[in-house]
């Protein structure tokens, strides 16, 4: 009987659990994937300020046409801290509020130079540099045809250009 209890050549049982190896190898995954979502979640300060410049770009082409509508020039102005479209009627300066997408914005992180100048063109024509300072403005006119222009954007630690063609279409150039 008693060789009936004990079979012999089997291998003993395996204790449950993972071993060393596999252990080792779940965190040096578990590394690489939190390391590669970290780094692409990460904002770039560069990217954030080009997105912004994109969104001033289609807002000018937006403000272009609600001029058009209107048949009154709306105003962009900018200043380290943001920027607000503006119009004049009766000499008096007014907000464009009745349009949610031309409200005023702040800089998603203040800007340290503001320069506006024409493309191609090696110096700007006016630029922002004080906080204090009085703002950019430039004329949206509603005319379909505009002066081409280009706009600086600089914080501490990226710089992008807008190029406003004719048609008052930007585009987001890095320099």
């Amino acid at each position: 009987m008693a060789a009936l209890d004990a079979p012999t050549g089997a291998a003993p049982p395996r204790a449950a659990g993972f071993t060393l190896l596999e252990l080792l190898v779940v965190i040096v995954l578990a590394g690489i994937l939190l390391s590669v979502v970290t780094i692409s979640a990460a904002p770039d300060e560069r990217q954030q300020l080009a997105r912004e410049a994109e969104r001033v770009g289609q807002l000018f082409a937006l403000a272009a046409d609600e001029a058009r509508i209107r048949q009154q020039p709306i105003y962009w102005e900018a200043d380290l801290n943001g920027y607000r479209f503006v119009t004049f009627a009766a000499g008096e300066r007014r907000l464009v509020s009745d349009d949610d997408l031309l409200r005023e914005r702040a800089w998603r992180e203040p800007l340290q130079s503001l320069a506006m100048g024409t493309p191609g063109g090696s110096r700007p024509v006016q630029s922002l540099l004080a906080p204090g300072a009085p703002p950019l403005r430039v004329a949206i006119a509603r005319e379909w045809i505009q002066q081409p222009l280009r706009l600086e954007l600089s914080t501490a630690s990226a710089r992008v250009a807008i190029d406003f063609d004719e048609r008052g279409r930007g585009t987001v150039r890095l320099p």
